[in-house]
């Protein structure tokens, strides 16, 4: 029988370098994951801080609003049928995902600033 030495060490180097591809891929697919996990969490908080700031003002307290919070306001200019009420939009910022809500709040309640 003729010895293949140097046959099975091309098959090894080959091997080795399937496996070194396949990791690549595998660690780009995870790293490509966790960056789309982190862009729906900020969707998500994004979309929760309007809620919760709608949801504030509706139940007629005022939003504390200072330059970390993300949130600005802007007084729409339709008009509301039900007096001392006032359509506004509510759009927050979390990460680079923004968010905007539009709601019926009561006018006293659209923190200064809010356009």
């Amino acid at each position: 029988m003729r010895a293949r030495n140097g046959w099975v060490f091309a098959d090894v180097l080959m091997g080795i370098i399937l496996v070194s591809i396949i990791a690549a891929m595998l660690g780009a697919a995870a790293d490509w994951h966790q960056r789309a996990l982190r862009h729906l969490a900020d969707a998500r908080s994004a979309t929760r801080l309007a809620e919760s700031a709608l949801i504030f003002m509706q139940s007629g307290q005022t939003p504390t609003v200072d330059r970390d919070s993300g949130l600005t306001f802007h007084k729409l200019s339709a008009s509301s049928e039900i007096s001392g009420k006032a359509w506004v939009s509510v759009e927050a910022t979390v990460g680079n995902r923004r968010a905007s809500l539009v709601g019926l709040v009561p006018q006293n309640t659209i923190p200064a600033g809010g356009s």
